[in-house]
């Protein structure tokens, strides 16, 4: 398994562009997991208006950013939550190459990860994952979650456990209130911690070695 935590989905784009190219071919088979929407995403044309191909605000940046890498339009597919069964959502997963784990609520995404019973076929994944925002934070075995808008209060969250040993801070603005949260999660971990600014990365390879890409602040 190669792993991949950013923050945006725009994997087409200059300064990351080197990255994909080594692992990105065509012809492999994507699947977009867009399961990490907020609570206010309540039925199947709310999760259109975000995710749907000709509507959705969020489609051409999961979908079209593949294009650059020889992977064509009918090798993508995407979990729709409320209208895929459980059986088509494991057998888009295990038909993959890579997987896509797009951005909002982590938390959320493991809750219903779990109410699918999709965890198993998500573990034994053995592709690429790309994730990005929660979706990074989701590939850890236990992530944090700083204090922010959509989340007043600090958290520890358990995650798919694709990446262990470390911890990540995503959307990294070097600011006070982020700092202090960093401080409080090494002092409770000890284990180093990866501050991702938006045109960052880590990729982790089959060896669990981790590259950082862009610029990723290292705390340890």
């Amino acid at each position: 398994m190669i792993n991949i935590l950013m923050n945006t989905s725009m994997i087409d784009e200059k300064w990351c562009c080197p990255v994909f190219s080594k692992v990105l071919k065509p012809g492999m088979k994507v699947c977009v997991a867009a399961i990490t929407f907020f609570d206010d995403t309540k039925n199947e044309a709310d999760w259109n208006r975000q995710y749907a191909c000709g509507q959705g605000i969020w489609y051409r940046a999961n979908h079209d950013v593949f294009f650059r890498y020889g992977i064509r339009d009918e090798d993508i597919s995407w979990i729709h939550y409320f209208t895929d069964t459980k059986e088509e959502m494991r057998r888009k997963i295990e038909e993959a190459d890579v997987l896509m784990l797009t951005g909002g609520a982590p938390d959320l995404a493991m809750k219903r990860i779990r109410e699918k019973g999709l965890k198993k076929t998500l573990k034994n994944f053995s592709g690429i994952v790309i994730g990005y925002s929660a979706g990074a934070m989701m590939q850890l075995d236990r992530y944090h979650i700083t204090p922010d808008p959509d989340y007043p209060e600090f958290s520890w969250q358990n995650g798919l456990g694709y990446v262990s040993g470390i911890d990540i801070e995503v959307h990294y603005m070097n600011n006070a209130h982020q700092n202090a949260y960093i401080e409080k999660v090494r002092q409770e971990t000890g284990k180093p911690l990866y501050a991702i600014y938006e045109d960052g990365g880590l990729m982790i390879d089959e060896q669990k070695k981790i590259t950082c890409f862009g610029r990723v602040d290292l705390f340890e």
